[in-house]
């Protein structure tokens, strides 16, 4: 296995396994929502698993690209488009975050922030949300036949994965305090498409199948 399928099947686990560590300190850390420690660790996390998802959407889109090339060009621009706005935002909250000393200071930051056109809705309200258009659109290509390993088993898989994937973004988009499930799902869907995509003892070489 090369260097880089090892850092692509690391990020399908680590990259939702991160967002299930954020979801759980907003959700169970009283000082998650102000200035400290809170605050910080779980925007780092968020920071973190944003970054690793960069090497999921490279990793998925190398998977489908040659069964599904526009599928996978589609989805892989509207993965990174929504990538950028979230890692954009997770910097806006760290830097805020270490500025401010409460509640009162953190919000006023952002109010200046946000008071900018366009930074509402490309970085808070509809950038990101490309991100998942993007994931959604990569795992359905792997579902449909762009899976690395041939047969039914894999497709199987592939389905399984985008189905898990669909439950979880519902799930957040429905509740932010539903993240830790969310993410959940996101890395059983992610991890068993990384073992079908790179075997172990592999070459790290996606082989695209059912290009009908």
């Amino acid at each position: 296995m090369t260097q880089r399928s090892a850092l692509t099947r690391f990020s399908y686990v680590a990259a939702p396994a991160l967002l299930v560590a954020y979801g759980s300190i907003r959700l169970l850390v009283d000082t998650s929502k102000e200035p400290g420690a809170g605050w910080t660790s779980g925007h780092l996390a968020f920071l973190g698993s944003m970054l690793l998802f960069g090497v999921v959407f490279v990793g998925l889109y190398r998977q489908v690209r040659s069964a599904r090339p526009r599928t996978a060009a589609v989805g892989l621009g509207a993965a990174m488009v929504g990538l950028a706005a979230s890692v954009t935002q997770a910097v806006i909250d760290l830097v805020v975050g270490f500025q401010v000393s409460n509640v009162a200071e953190m919000s006023e930051s952002f109010e200046r922030i946000q008071d900018y056109p366009g930074v509402m809705p490309a970085i808070y309200d509809v950038g990101p949300q490309f991100l998942f258009i993007g994931l959604i659109a990569l795992v359905a290509a792997a579902a449909a036949g762009g899976a690395a390993s041939a047969g039914h088993g894999s497709r199987a898989v592939g389905w399984w994965a985008l189905a898990l994937v669909v439950v979880g973004t519902a799930a957040m988009a429905s509740n932010l305090d539903l993240m830790p499930v969310g993410g959940a799902c996101y890395v059983l869907a992610l991890g068993a498409l990384a073992r079908s995509a790179v075997p172990a003892g592999g070459t790290g070489r996606a082989t695209a199948v059912g290009r009908g």
